[in-house]
């Protein structure tokens, strides 16, 4: 899925506003629908920017993204389903919240899929610094 690249990209567009941006994909390989789940996880540090306005520039890039709720630990989220914004078939999930943010994508799934499975997988990627 190009994660290597993706992290590069999402750490020279922030403008400073991304730190300690990690990536990592999971495939499950057993789902209902028979084939493979897959979603790409990049996520870090976020300052300089209200989760409303990371969301905000979220649905700016990718046309037809849609609110949703970010689940227990808050902030902002949006979903998308962006193949009318990039090669293939993907769906893309992001959340903000004050100094974290998130994006998860799936060439496998829909956005709501995405953004249900976004809700399971945040606070098992999201850990407080120690």
């Amino acid at each position: 899925m190009g994660a290597r690249n993706l992290q590069q990209q999402v750490i020279s567009k922030s403008a400073g506003q991304a730190s300690h941006v990690i990536y990592a994909v999971y495939e499950n390989a057993a789902n209902a629908s028979g084939g493979p789940q897959v979603i790409l996880f990049i996520g870090g540090h976020l300052s300089g920017v209200a989760p409303s306005g990371f969301i905000s520039s979220f649905s700016t890039q990718f046309k037809g993204a849609h609110s949703t709720s970010p689940g227990s630990m808050g902030g902002s989220a949006a979903c998308v389903n962006a193949n009318a914004n990039v090669t293939g078939q993907v769906a893309l999930c992001a959340w903000a919240d004050n100094d974290t943010f998130g994006v998860v994508a799936s060439p496998t799934m829909s956005s709501a899929q995405l953004a249900a499975q976004m809700r399971v997988i945040r606070p098992q990627v999201e850990h407080p610094a120690k």
